[in-house]
């Protein structure tokens, strides 16, 4: 399986939960049912202030949670 980068670290915008449930449901169609192991940042969150980042994982995992039902 792979990793899916489903939050954005180089903008302040916060995802919401819907958007990356999305996000994931969308690569999963596209590599197959089963390939997305994984769902994180896209990378690194050093650039984004900590109130930022905190909320972005907060609605990662929600968003995780809403796609695995």
């Amino acid at each position: 399986g792979i990793g899916l980068g489903a939050v954005d670290i180089k903008v302040n915008h916060v995802e919401t939960a819907a958007e990356i449930a999305a996000s994931i449901e969308k690569a999963e169609k596209k590599l197959g049912a089963g390939r997305v192991k994984y769902v994180h940042p896209d990378c690194g969150f050093w650039m984004l202030k900590r109130s930022v980042a905190d909320r972005k994982i907060a609605a990662l995992a929600k968003g995780r949670d809403i796609y695995l039902g």
